[in-house]
């Protein structure tokens, strides 16, 4: 295109204008806009896509009003100033390498069920929101930039879904992002940086997942949960926020993991009054209030918290029901930190758990022996009431298995299960190796093992590769004394704990002969056999349905197939073979769909044969996996 921005300034109807490029375009059409400036009144009625001819950048768009998008229509390489995008009823707007820039008001709009697809593009200097979804709108913004806007740059209200993956927020006088009403959010990575409120704001009703996220420098909160939201928030970082890094709400909750916060202006985890959740694996440091507070009537549960270089670590309601387990504190001037608490929770049925129980992949026979051990002590509850003696019973059991064969779990539902009976006071797990049991030097052992002992009173103390505390060769190791510490506990404490010690088959007999004292409280043997092929194509089938993927034609039986030629040797992982399978799919998956530019949520969930690999080779001359028949 020739002549001056002048001579290239249209409002329509000319042949030289966008919208007369867009008059004799044939549905469907890919229309190529000649490199210069425009200006002009823009409305897109029928489904076209609109291409920079010289590659981003090289159109700029003024608009005299906010561009109308009544039909699909895709846009690559555009700029546009003076007004934003609009659309509304059931329109598909797909944006690539685009820039909406010092629209008046909002810079992209969406109602009804429009849905919007961007990939590279900025929203910069919007007078109003840089996005915006009501009603049933969604979309989906891959790489993008908003920056610089009046509002919020981004607001959802109605039943508006918004997924943000890998973008970049920064500047918004307001907040950054913003979910309201019955509104979804879902942010994957990417930055919130620079807010004149809160970093991210959740008051909706609807799913909030926030996952690998970076908010730097907000006014407010670094990310803010209000009354009756449900977040989910994974490995998120906030630095440098002048309020608190993370605050529920009042009658909020939130599930938060590995969750990092910095510097924070107040408390870096505030809980409100009456406001629930469970908060694992985070560090808090360098903030100016206590780093975690917790209001009345709050009942979160706090497990595994890192809190150092601050002045006081907790400040927690008189009326707060909190459940700390193992926090680390360090370099903390005044520390308020609860004894360990056990975890009761809610009242839970037994018709629950053993259902629970019941519905776990495999384990056939460990399913009857705990329904037969659950026989025993209602039956024994029963006589008590009745003013009858107990019949004997030997509550503390021997797990044997390899490796991922679904231990753990069963030791965590028999703990819930034996509270439920009244057997135990609390219920809790409390898990142990040899590193957390055995000292380094000499008297350093006992009191190790005592204060973890301590810690599982009134639950289960589970210890996992028990027979690493009698190592092959014996000698003067210090696990004897962990052994001859814990038989002494379980006297002393016999009806305050239930012990289990799980390992390899036939390794666990070798720590059970370690000590009479073991062989005469360990009367009876679990064992835990390897999953089949069907059953560990099962446990890749849930986890195929949590994370919202499906099977195509073919899939489960190429599992199958998979698993049942899968060697099994001293390496093989049982569940954890099956969630490392699992993960290689979606790997698989992921390099398959890359290429396709415009994929389908069918193609974005399901999983065909063509993503499961081939089993990896046998190992040269591999160690053999152990197998145990029961103890008599």
């Amino acid at each position: 295109m020739s002549g001056s921005a002048a001579e290239r300034e249209h409002t329509g109807g000319s042949a030289g204008s966008v919208t007369g490029l867009l008059a004799t375009a044939l549905d469907g059409a890919v229309v190529e806009v000649p490199a210069g400036d425009y200006r002009e009144a823009l409305s897109i009625s029928r489904p076209v896509t609109l291409v920079a001819a010289e590659g981003p950048g090289s159109v700029t768009i003024e608009l005299e009003r906010p561009c109308t998008v009544h039909a699909d229509t895709e846009l690559r390489g555009l700029i546009f100033t003076g007004a934003g995008l609009v659309a509304g009823g059931a329109v598909r707007l797909t944006l690539t390498d685009c820039v909406v820039r010092d629209a008046a008001s909002t810079g992209i709009g969406l109602r009804g069920d429009a849905r919007l697809s961007a990939t590279g593009t900025s929203i910069e200097r919007a007078g109003g929101n840089g996005l915006f979804l009501a009603e049933g709108a969604t979309a989906r913004l891959v790489s993008c930039h908003l920056t610089g806007t009046a509002y919020s740059a981004v607001h959802l209200a109605g039943r508006s879904d918004l997924e943000l993956d890998e973008c970049t927020v920064s500047a918004s006088r307001e907040h950054g992002v913003r979910a309201t009403e019955d509104s979804s959010l879902r942010i994957d990575g990417g930055t919130v940086r620079e807010s004149g409120m809160s970093g991210i704001c959740t008051e909706n009703s609807g799913r909030v997942i926030l996952t690998g996220c970076t908010v730097h420098r907000a006014e407010r909160a670094g990310i803010f949960v209000g009354a009756g939201a449900d977040a989910r928030i994974e490995r998120c970082r906030i630095t440098e926020v002048s309020g608190s890094g993370l605050v529920v709400g009042t009658g909020a909750s939130a599930r938060v993991r590995g969750m990092v916060v910095a510097k924070a202006g107040k408390n870096g985890i505030f809980i409100a009054d009456d406001a629930h959740g469970e908060y694992e694996d985070c560090e808090i440091s360098h903030s100016t209030y206590p780093a975690v507070h917790v209001g009345e009537q709050a009942d979160p549960v706090l497990r595994a918290l890192r809190i150092h270089d601050v002045e006081q670590d907790m400040d927690i309601a008189e009326s707060a029901r909190a459940v700390v387990h193992d926090a680390d504190v360090s370099a903390v001037t005044v520390s308020t930190l609860p004894p360990e608490t056990p975890v009761d929770g809610a009242p839970e049925s037994l018709e629950n758990l053993t259902a629970q129980l019941n519905a776990l992949i495999g384990l056939d026979s460990v399913k009857r022996d705990v329904n037969a051990m659950i026989n025993v002590m209602k039956l024994a509850r029963r006589r008590v009431e009745n003013g009858l003696p107990p019949p004997p019973t030997n509550r503390h059991l021997v797990f044997a298995g390899n490796p991922g064969t679904g231990k753990t779990t069963v030791a965590r539902l028999y703990g819930r299960i034996l509270h439920t009976l009244g057997m135990i006071e609390h219920g809790h797990l409390v898990e142990a190796d040899r590193g957390s049991l055995v000292g380094e030097y000499v008297g350093h052992t006992a009191p190790k093992t005592t204060a973890i002992f301590r810690k599982a009173l009134g639950g289960v103390l589970f210890i996992d590769e028990a027979y690493s505390l009698a190592p092959l060769g014996g000698g003067n190791d210090f696990g004897q004394e962990a052994i001859a510490t814990l038989v002494k506990l379980m006297e002393d404490h016999r009806d305050e704990v239930v012990v289990i010690v799980a390992g390899y088959p036939d390794d666990m007999h070798r720590f059970i002969d370690s000590n009479p004292g073991l062989a005469s409280r360990f009367t009876r043997t679990l064992v835990f056999d390897d999953y089949s092929g069907e059953q560990l194509a099962c446990i890749v089938e849930h986890q195929v349905a949590e994370n919202r993927y499906e099977l195509g034609p073919g899939a489960r039986d190429a599992l199958v197939h998979y698993f049942n030629l899968l060697h099994r040797d001293i390496g093989f992982g049982n569940g954890r073979s099956a969630r490392q399978l699992f993960q290689t799919l979606t790997e698989r998956h992921a390099q398959r769909t890359a290429d396709i530019q415009d994929p389908t949520t069918q193609d974005l969930i399901e999983l065909l044969p063509d993503d499961v690999p081939s089993p990896p080779p046998p190992r040269a001359n591999p160690p053999t996996r152990q197998t145990l028949p029961p103890r008599g």
